[in-house]
């Protein structure tokens, strides 16, 4: 298997991780409001949905950091890059860089956040300021990961990879239909 081929392997995982992570954060946050928010509330559930919440939110952004690592140890974008042109693939190299050259200025802010807030808690700067200065929508975020997915998948396409990221919001409609199940079992109760 040749480097690019691991690498992506890689970032297969982490696109999956970062798409479903923040498919199910932004239902919970989001889509499930206001129609499940008393199930959500039910003292039987509350814990698992206040983890789930927070748990979501912060496994998307560490996918998404780790797809973004400049790291020469990590099988990040970077890597994957230097890699193709090793193998001779530099077009898809460039395909890939241009692709995302214009979500710099975005994937910068979600490293940022990762750095300050998520991975580590920097205390010289309130958490709030952190967002406030690094300013980023759930639309952009969800942007930069189907924009970085498709990426991931064209080339995991051209490597001969036929098990790729999943291209649906299938996590937002399985929260939800969890959601609905479990207002249902509660009705009955």
């Amino acid at each position: 298997m040749s480097s690019a081929h691991a690498i992506t392997q890689h970032l297969i995982e982490e696109g999956t991780a970062a798409k479903a992570h923040f498919q199910i954060w932004w239902a919970l946050r989001n889509l499930a409001i206001p129609k499940y928010l008393r199930t959500m509330s039910e003292l039987s559930y509350v814990d698992f949905f206040h983890a789930s919440n927070a748990g979501h939110y912060k496994l998307f952004f560490i996918s998404l950091s780790k797809i973004f690592d400049r790291d020469d140890r990590v099988a990040g974008i970077s890597q994957l890059k230097k890699a193709l042109r090793a193998e001779g693939r530099t077009q898809c190299a460039l395909r890939i860089a241009r692709a995302l050259k214009p979500l710099e200025p975005k994937i910068k802010s979600v490293l940022a956040i990762r750095n300050k807030t998520i991975a580590h808690n920097e205390y010289a700067i309130p958490r709030k300021k952190v967002y406030d200065v690094n300013g980023i929508t759930p639309n952009e975020l969800r942007e930069i990961i189907n924009v970085v997915c498709e990426v991931i998948n064209g080339t995991a396409r051209e490597l001969g990879i036929t098990n790729t990221i999943f291209d649906s919001d299938r996590g937002e409609r399985a929260t939800l239909a969890m959601l609905e199940t479990l207002q249902k079992g509660h009705a009955k109760s």
